[in-house]
């Protein structure tokens, strides 16, 4: 937010319950008292302190990115894996295929 100017103490940013920003960002309530409304421990415990909303926010942003590429993974592999296991079923080497492959892992 600090970009484009807006949410600072000295532009402060209009909110309403539905446009809430992600990060901290200050404004004036009803009365028309400044407010900060802190999104990070940082501005929690100083409210002049440097926000580190943008850092946390790219950190989560590439965490949940790295989240969904491992589940896309799994579901891939999950797929793969109950094909391959069909296949070996239907064979008809199926169980001495399984047997060997237990043996191979110890399994």
């Amino acid at each position: 937010m600090t970009s484009t100017g807006t949410g600072t103490r000295d532009n402060p940013v209009p909110v309403t319950p539905n446009t809430l920003p992600r990060e901290c960002y200050w404004f004036t309530d009803p009365d028309g008292a400044l407010c900060l409304s802190p999104g990070c421990m940082a501005r929690i415990q100083d409210p002049h302190a440097q926000c580190l909303c943008g850092t946390i926010t790219a950190r989560l942003d590439r965490i949940t990115g790295r989240l969904r590429d491992l589940e896309e993974r799994h579901r891939y592999a999950n797929v793969w894996w109950q094909a391959l296991s069909s296949v070996v079923r239907d064979h008809p080497d199926g169980q001495a295929i399984i047997t060997e492959t237990r043996a191979r892992t110890g399994r």
